[in-house]
C-alpha cells in the first residue's frame, strides 16, 4: 500500500508538534524551523514522498544523501563532585559542608549521545510509526506508560497532529498510580507493602534489536487488526529505520567506546532523539512486562520506558534478613522466578534480554508496615498531587521568595531543629524551574521593572557544576530576562556561562571538545528562543551570530505561553510578542495556521477576533474565529451556539 502525499503532510505536522512540545532539543527545533522556512519546503516533502514509495527506499540516492548528513550531539549526564558527597560516610575528623560549586575545571563523568540528522530522516521515522510502528504500540499493556502513541494513530483515517501522549501526564500516571495502590494496601487491606524501583543501565545503548523479530511482530499486529479481512501490504519502512540506526552507531562508535565501557558489537542500540526509537524501546521490554505480571503478580506494575515500579504486599520486613534487604527482596521475587539471572558483581541481567542489566546500587526498596505510621507515604502522595498544578498557580506569599529560598534545600539526618542534624545541601531543580516560571508570568501580567536581586541570585546559582548540570534551564533564564526587559543581566549571564563552558572537561580531549562545542551551540539557541519573543533591537541579536531569529517566529516554534496577546504569533505582526498593545491592525497568517504545531482553543480564536488587533474584513467575530479554528485544527467548531450567546448578552444589558 503506497503512502500518499497527504500522509507525508500529516507526518510533518506530527513531527512539528512532537518537536514543539519538547523542551530540551533546541538543535532539532532550529533545524526544523529552517526546513519549514526554506524556499523549497514543498519540494523537500515531495522528495520524501518519492523515496518512501520507491521499490527499495534504502538504496535511493536521496536516502543515501540523507544518511551521509547524520551527526550527533553530546549532552552532559553526570557531573563529578569535587568534594565529598553529602551522604558519604563521615570520618572521625568531623563534617564539612560547603556551598562552593566553582572549580578550575568542571569534570563531566558521563555523557549522552543524541541523534542529529536531516529532517527528512525524522519524517521517515514518523511515517514508520504511522504505518508500522503503531502495531507494536498496540501490543503493549497499560502498565507501559512512557512514549505511548495517541489513540487516533491506531485508526486508518487519522489526520491529527498528535504523535505521543503528553509525557508529563503519562509520567504522573506511572508514578502516582503506584503510590495510590500502596496506600490502598496499607489502609484498606491493612497489609504491609513494598515498593521496588528499578532502572536498566544505559538502556538505549545496550539494546540488541532483532529486525526480523520486529517485522514479524508488526505483521502479526496487522493480521490481528484486520479482523479476518485481507491484510494490506504496507511498504516496509523498517529497513530504513534499521539502516539509520546502523549508520548512526558507526558515526558515534569511536566516541562511545571512550565513554560507555563494556559495550559489545552486538549492542546495536537505538538512536536517542529519533522518535521511532521510543516505540521500539517500549516494545523491546514487552516480554519482560508479561513475565513480571505472570510470575510476580504484583498489586501494581508500571514501566516508564526503562524505569520500573513494582508494588507488592510484603508478609515480612525485608530488613530482617541476613545481608542486604534489597538483594534479598530482588532474589525472592525476580531471581527465583527466573525473570533476572543470579547477580554478578551486584549486577542483575534480564534473563530474556541478554546484555541488559539492573544495578543494585540504583535499586530503591521502600517498605511500609501497616501497624506503623504511614504519614511519610501520605506526605509524599500529597506533594505529588500539589506538584501537578504548581506551574499553573502563583501564590502571592511565594512570589517574593529569593532564589536561595527555592533553589536549595537543606538535607537533614534526624531532627530538623538541630544544627548538627544538617548533613548537606542539594539543588532543587523543580523548585528553581517553578520559581522562574512564576517570576516570568508575573512580569507578563504586571509589567514591573526587573529586580536586580533575582538576576544576582541566578548568577550565584549557575556557578561551577550547576551551570552545566542545569544547562536545560538556560533558555528559561534568558526568557525571564527578556520578558522582564533586563538586557544588562542577560549579557552578564551570557558572559558568565561562556566562561563556565570553557572549564568543561571529560576523560578524553576529543569528547571534551565536542561537548564544549555542543554546549556553546545550546547556549546560542537558548538566547535565540528568548530573542524570538522580543523586539529585534532588544539586545540579544548581537549575542547570537549566524542565527536567523525570524525562522523560529515564522515556523511558530517559539514558546506560545509567553505571547502576551493570544494568537498574536499567528499573524503577520513583526513587533515584540510580549507587547501589551498593537498600534495598527494586522493580517492573520494562513500558513502559520495551517502548520500550527499545537491545538488552538476556540476561546483563543475569539480573544484574537475581539481584540481589535486584526482585520476581520466583513465577517463577524464569531465567523472569523470559527474559520481560523477550522484552518488550524482541521475540524469545524462544535458545541458553540453564537445566537444563544448573543441573547444572553442582550438579557444582561
Amino acid at each position: 500500500m503506497l503512502i500518499n502525499r497527504e500522509q507525508v503532510d500529516i507526518a510533518y505536522r506530527k513531527l512539528k508538534s512532537y518537536v514543539y512540545y519538547d523542551k530540551t532539543d533546541l538543535r532539532l527545533r532550529k533545524t526544523l524551523a529552517e526546513f519549514e522556512c526554506s524556499a523549497d519546503f514543498d519540494e523537500k516533502l515531495e522528495t520524501v514522498h518519492a523515496v518512501v514509495n520507491s521499490t527499495q527506499p534504502t538504496r535511493h540516492k536521496d536516502f543515501d544523501a540523507w544518511l551521509r548528513k547524520i551527526n550527533f550531539r553530546v549532552v552532559p549526564k553526570k557531573i563529578k563532585w569535587v568534594t565529598k558527597e553529602p551522604d558519604s560516610d563521615e570520618s572521625a575528623n568531623g563534617k564539612f559542608i560547603t556551598n562552593v560549586t566553582s572549580t578550575a575545571q568542571i569534570e563531566v563523568e558521563k555523557v549522552n549521545y543524541f541523534f542529529d540528522g536531516p529532517i527528512e530522516l525524522h519524517l521517515i521515522a514518523v511515517l514508520w510509526i504511522m504505518q508500522e510502528g503503531r502495531f507494536l504500540d498496540a501490543q503493549l499493556g497499560h502498565e507501559c506508560c512512557g512514549s505511548r502513541l495517541v489513540d487516533s494513530l491506531h485508526g486508518d483515517s487519522d489526520n491529527t497532529a498528535g504523535l505521543f501522549l503528553k509525557y508529563h501526564e503519562q509520567y504522573s500516571k506511572w508514578r502516582d498510580t503506584g503510590i495510590r495502590k500502596a496506600k490502598q494496601i496499607l489502609v484498606e487491606d491493612r497489609s504491609n507493602v513494598a515498593i521496588l524501583g528499578l532502572d536498566i543501565q544505559e538502556y538505549f545503548y545496550r539494546i540488541r534489536l532483532d529486525v526480523k523479530a520486529v517485522g514479524d511482530a508488526i505483521r502479526q499486529g496487522q493480521i490481528e487488526d484486520s479482523n479476518g479481512d485481507d491484510v494490506p501490504q504496507y511498504i516496509s519502512l523498517l529497513r530504513c529505520i534499521d539502516r539509520i540506526g546502523r549508520v548512526y552507531r558507526k558515526i558515534i562508535a569511536s566516541n562511545i567506546e571512550l565513554t560507555h565501557e563494556g559495550l559489545l558489537e552486538i549492542d546495536t542500540g537505538l538512536p536517542i532523539g529519533l522518535c521511532s526509537s521510543s516505540v521500539l524501546a517500549n516494545w523491546y521490554l514487552k516480554d519482560f512486562d508479561e513475565r513480571v505480571k505472570q510470575y510476580v503478580r504484583p498489586s501494581y506494575y508500571g514501566r516508564y520506558v526503562d524505569d520500573i515500579l513494582i508494588v507488592i504486599p510484603a508478609a515480612r520486613d525485608p530488613e530482617k534478613v541476613n545481608g542486604s534487604p534489597v538483594s534479598a527482596f530482588m532474589d525472592e521475587i525476580l531471581v527465583k522466578t527466573g525473570i533476572l539471572c543470579e547477580p554478578v558483581n551486584r549486577r542483575y541481567e534480564l534473563s530474556n534480554r541478554e546484555g541488559l542489566y539492573l544495578q543494585q546500587s540504583k535499586c530503591i526498596l521502600q517498605y511500609f508496615d501497616a501497624k506503623h505510621s504511614i504519614a511519610g507515604l501520605e506526605k509524599f502522595q500529597k506533594k505529588l498531587e500539589q506538584n501537578g498544578s504548581d506551574f499553573a498557580l502563583m501564590p502571592v506569599d511565594e512570589a517574593d521568595n529569593s532564589m536561595e529560598d527555592v533553589a536549595y534545600e537543606i538535607l537533614y539526618e534526624g531532627s530538623v531543629n538541630k544544627f548538627r542534624s544538617i548533613k548537606g545541601m542539594a539543588e532543587n531543580r523543580y523548585e528553581l524551574a517553578k520559581h522562574l516560571a512564576r517570576q516570568t508570568i508575573l512580569h507578563l501580567l504586571t509589567n514591573d521593572r526587573p529586580d536586580p536581586t533575582v538576576s544576582l541570585g541566578l548568577r550565584k546559582f549557575f556557578k561551577g557544576k550547576n551551570s552545566i548540570e542545569y544547562h536545560d534551564l538556560w533558555e528559561r533564564v534568558f526568557t525571564f530576562f527578556a520578558i522582564s526587559d533586563d538586557p544588562k543581566a542577560a549579557k552578564a549571564f551570557d558572559r558568565h556561562l561562556q566562561t563556565e563552558v570553557k572549564r568543561v572537561r571529560c576523560a578524553d580531549s576529543g569528547v571534551t571538545n565536542r561537548l564544549a562545542a555542543d554546549l556553546k551551540q545550546h547556549l546560542e539557541l537558548s538566547k535565540a528562543m528568548a530573542q524570538a519573543l522580543c523586539e529585534a533591537d532588544w539586545g540579544f541579536a548581537e549575542l547570537i551570530p549566524g542565527y536567523d531569529i525570524e525562522v523560529l517566529r515564522n515556523s511558530n516554534l517559539i514558546r506560545h505561553h509567553f505571547v502576551r496577546n493570544p494568537l498574536l504569533n499567528y499573524t503577520k505582526f513583526t513587533g515584540p510578542l510580549t507587547t501589551l498593545f498593537v498600534e495598527r491592525t494586522v493580517q492573520v497568517d494562513k500558513r502559520k495556521l495551517e502548520l500550527s504545531p499545537r491545538y488552538i482553543n476556540f476561546d483563543e480564536c475569539m480573544l484574537l477576533a475581539t481584540s481589535g488587533d486584526v482585520n476581520l474584513g466583513k465577517k463577524t467575530a464569531f465567523k472569523w474565529a470559527s474559520d481560523i479554528y477550522e484552518i488550524a485544527n482541521r475540524q469545524v467548531i462544535d458545541g458553540v451556539d453564537w445566537n444563544s450567546a448573543k441573547n444572553i448578552e442582550g438579557d444582561d444589558a
